[in-house]
């Protein structure tokens, strides 16, 4: 099978590798019908995070091509879709829907081989698969692996009620999802900040309030739009902790901040005193257990209530996997989400 393959820095291939097979009663074969580059694939391809070379990804959307004997819940010929992690659905944590505390916790692209491939073998499938409804395509049920469940678990995590305020630091995927799944949840005004106006449009178009960081004096619109209170919610999706520090900014007093972006532990300099001085509740969300939220967000996606469509930019064949992680690590030709189709 052809697997895309991360070598070092600035270099991607994609090559042939042995067809996965059932090693566990637990197991399924999944064929991939669509994967897609995540924003932690970049940072690696960018030199950013550090990685050993081998397989990549950990998003995919595909049919059950076989099962092992332990495997009660899916069938061959499903349409499944895999988060980017497996728990063992039988420890403490697991036991608690605390999937990604799992004692036995492993990743696609880093303990299992990677998601970016014609094929994929998922452990523990019961436990971790997600079964898609018929009419839900594939472009959209992608976002469910990460993503868009990522966004969903963090504010549902933070509480967000209806008709409050929100901004959102980054338009990346992470931010623009989350721009939309807090529309979903009755946010009242959303503010999506950035600094790539091709982003900013993305947001524009999908009802956000955008704010160019370069461009724009963004705490005063903030404070103009709220009362001079700053937002109920500020939602950092970067994982930076500068960004980060820029949303304690926005918050008002007894506010809440959520961090959705990955690689802020590895930063110092974050200004606490701006969250403890002001009883603002930070919740970190950057790795949520995402398989929770599947089933109830495959059902709103089926309805039209979330539509992420937009954020996926490019759909490139799997062979092109090179030129979408230059798209994606430049920022080139408008790219936001590029998806990869095995086949």
């Amino acid at each position: 099978m052809k697997a895309v393959i991360f070598h070092a820095p600035g270099t991607i291939s994609v090559e042939e590798r042995p067809a996965p097979a059932i090693e566990a009663p637990g197991d399924a074969i999944v064929r991939v019908s669509l994967t897609a580059i995540c924003g932690h694939d970049v940072l690696a391809y960018r030199g950013q995070r550090r990685r050993e070379p081998g397989s990549i990804g950990h998003e995919s959307v595909g049919t059950v091509s076989a099962v092992g004997e332990g495997v009660g819940r899916l069938a061959v010929g499903q349409r499944v879709v895999s988060p980017a992690s497996v728990s063992c659905g039988g420890c403490f944590y697991c036991k608690q829907g605390l999937l990604t505390a799992c004692e036995r916790l492993r990743f696609f692209g880093h303990d299992l081989p990677g998601a970016q491939a014609e094929l994929v073998r998922v452990p523990n499938a019961d436990a971790g698969l997600e079964p898609l409804p018929a009419d839900l395509e594939d472009e959209k049920a992608i976002f469910l692996a990460d993503t868009l469940s990522g966004a969903y678990a963090g504010l549902q995590m933070a509480d967000l009620k209806a008709g409050e305020s929100v901004a959102v630091l980054g338009c990346g995927p992470t931010g623009l999802c989350a721009q939309l799944v807090a529309r979903s949840m009755g946010a009242g005004q959303v503010f999506a900040i950035d600094r790539h106006a091709y982003r900013l449009a993305v947001a524009a178009k999908a009802g956000m309030v955008a704010l160019d960081l370069d461009n724009a004096d963004v705490a005063a619109a903030i404070a103009a739009a709220t009362g001079g209170r700053g937002v109920d919610l500020a939602v950092e999706a970067v994982g930076s902790a500068a960004v980060l520090g820029q949303a304690a900014a926005l918050v008002r007093p007894w506010g809440r901040l959520l961090s959705l972006g990955h690689g802020i532990e590895a930063e110092a300099g974050f200004p606490i005193g701006r969250l403890t001085a002001r009883h603002v509740r930070l919740i970190p969300a950057s790795f949520p257990p995402t398989k929770n939220y599947m089933a109830p967000l495959a059902k709103m996606l089926a309805r039209g209530v979330i539509d992420p469509g937009p954020v996926a930019s490019h759909v490139l064949p799997l062979m092109e996997a090179a030129r979408g992680y230059e798209l994606m690590a430049n920022h080139a030709d408008g790219a936001l989400k590029v998806l990869l189709r095995p086949a």
